[in-house]
């Protein structure tokens, strides 16, 4: 995965940009749709490591998952290997158990939408995977950009 060349914070959403390389597209040239995943979840993980979290230790450290219930996104155009892209999260608390997070890819040069949709987790026991509270940490971390 490409790394994030730098991290945009505002109030209402946090902002984290990617370099697209070869590697990250299919045969026809544009994104595969796998790594469009992937990068929206590394600015999910980017969102967490900027307020001085990890993802991954909030989660094991708290016995729960983050299970992903719902995705979905609508493309306006290609995302092209080389291209500069800035993806946009505006987190929303949906309850005491979930977050979902709209997204916007831009292209970072002209500013033109790319792609936008969402993603819906859902906080889980790590044991009997039922739907539990979110925890406090990791509440407060995502309400940073709420």
């Amino acid at each position: 995965m490409a790394s994030s060349l730098a991290v945009l914070e505002s109030r209402v959403m946090f902002e984290v940009r990617f370099q697209t390389y070869w590697e990250h597209v299919d045969a026809a040239g544009a994104l595969h749709l796998p790594h469009f995943w992937g990068f929206i979840s590394r600015a999910e993980g980017e969102l967490y490591r900027t307020s001085g979290e990890e993802r991954e230790r909030l989660i094991e450290g708290n016995g729960v998952w983050m299970a992903r219930v719902e995705a979905y996104a609508k493309f306006s155009k290609p995302i092209r290997h080389g291209l500069l892209i800035r993806v946009r999260l505006s987190p929303q608390m949906r309850g005491l158990k979930t977050i979902r997070y709209d997204f916007v890819i831009l292209d970072d040069q002209r500013g033109e939408d790319l792609a936008a949709g969402y993603v819906t987790v859902v906080c889980v026991d790590a044991v009997t995977f039922k739907s539990r509270q979110i925890p406090d940490r990791i509440r407060k971390t995502v309400e940073q950009y709420i």
